[in-house]
């Protein structure tokens, strides 16, 4: 398994050939979130979200495996839309009761969910649930706690150099990190079923 260095060293590389699809992917994706966030004090957000994001990481997974996504791949999530909704509502509505309860447990169930949303656009056939079980299998079965945060430490600092660079750099650094983040699911997932083998549709 590579190290977080690694992971994002090879996402930089693999964003190569793709960095105006990836930033525009980006941009896309932040555009959309924000008007939807508009609609109904949130219910947008609410409702459209979970399509959303399986669309955008679906996105970025194929950028880390070397492959140029095409634009409508991100709304692939409306074609699962059910079971993306189910999921956003489910891990949304657990990690807000784990902090409500304490900070602890927060972390602890937005660390372990953290890979839900990668299986489900890996695998829609497993559904909300089996996605939810599987990304807490990937984190906290396999030990593997510690690497997930070390990545998100690693982004955030990432986040904040491109804020440094007077906002420009963000262009750069979000794509970067979200393609490292795809990484690091793969990594955790390994051989356990053929990636190359997945139908994106």
């Amino acid at each position: 398994m590579r190290a977080n260095i690694d992971i994002l060293s090879r996402a930089w590389q693999q964003l190569q050939p793709c960095w105006l699809v990836a930033i525009a992917l980006t941009l896309l994706h932040s555009l959309i979130s924000f008007v939807v966030g508009t609609v109904g004090m949130g219910l947008g957000s609410l409702v459209l979200s979970g399509a959303l994001t399986f669309g955008f990481n679906r996105t970025m997974v194929q950028i880390y495996r070397g492959q140029t996504p095409k634009f409508e791949t991100y709304f692939d999530g409306f074609q699962h839309f059910l079971q993306a909704l189910i999921l956003f509502l489910l891990t949304t509505t657990i990690c807000m009761v784990g902090f409500v309860l304490l900070f602890i447990p927060g972390l602890i169930a937005v660390v372990g969910l953290s890979q839900a949303f990668y299986v489900l656009q890996d695998r829609p056939e497993l559904g909300a649930i089996e996605a939810l079980k599987e990304s807490w299998r990937l984190v906290w079965s396999q030990g593997h706690f510690w690497k997930v945060v070390g990545l998100g430490l690693l982004s955030l600092f990432v986040i904040l150099l491109g804020a440094l660079a007077f906002g420009v750099g963000l262009l750069f650094a979000i794509p970067l990190v979200s393609v490292a983040g795809a990484g690091l699911y793969d990594e955790l997932k390994g051989p356990s079923f053929d990636a190359d083998g997945v139908d994106f549709v």
